[in-house]
């Protein structure tokens, strides 16, 4: 989308006008929902994952600055979407004693060449939620353990055991398809 119509429909928005609102949701849809589905179990969660978040975007459209991109800055918003409605929908997790966690992998994951990414969200949609989400947070968002603890109120330590637990999984599935 050009920069000077994204302007005009973000000024547009800023007034209440839902023309304009919905033509923005509908110009970023596609990319909000890459986001949302890697955080879903399924397409309805995406759904109601993309709503909050883009509700979210709307109520601080006010905002946002050009400094970055309306992608990046939508991704924010998305991602928060996520851990909200994780937080929201599920009971906390179970903590694991950090000495469950010593001697653990913190390398991002690798993905093998020729992977898909529709074969990706249909393996991430296999995960626990927590795996799920601990892992979209370290691998794709970039997040520390620390940050990702902070977040979903767990320790740093659960956040590095639910990630290995993600890739043994994930690794597992692999190899399964």
């Amino acid at each position: 989308m050009e920069n000077e119509v994204l302007r005009d429909m973000i000024k547009r928005c800023l007034r209440n006008e839902k023309k304009h609102q919905k033509k923005l949701y509908k110009a970023f849809y596609g990319f909000a929902c890459s986001i949302a589905l890697r955080y879903a179990s399924d397409r309805e969660e995406a759904s109601i994952i993309i709503n909050k978040g883009f509700y979210l975007a709307f109520t601080c459209l006010s905002d946002y600055k050009e400094t970055t991109t309306f992608k990046e800055w939508l991704r924010y918003f998305m991602v928060q979407a996520s851990i909200k409605y994780y937080l929201e929908q599920k009971q906390r997790p179970v903590l694991v004693p950090e000495s469950k966690t010593v001697g653990m992998d913190s390398n991002p994951y690798n993905l093998e060449s020729g992977f898909s990414y529709s074969k990706g969200i249909k393996m991430l949609h296999q995960l626990p939620n927590l795996c799920r989400l601990v892992f979209n947070l370290f691998v794709i968002e970039g997040y520390e353990h620390e940050k990702i603890a902070d977040l979903l109120d767990i320790s740093a330590c659960t956040s590095q055991a639910v990630l290995t637990r993600a890739r043994e999984e994930l690794n597992s599935l692999m190899h399964v398809e």
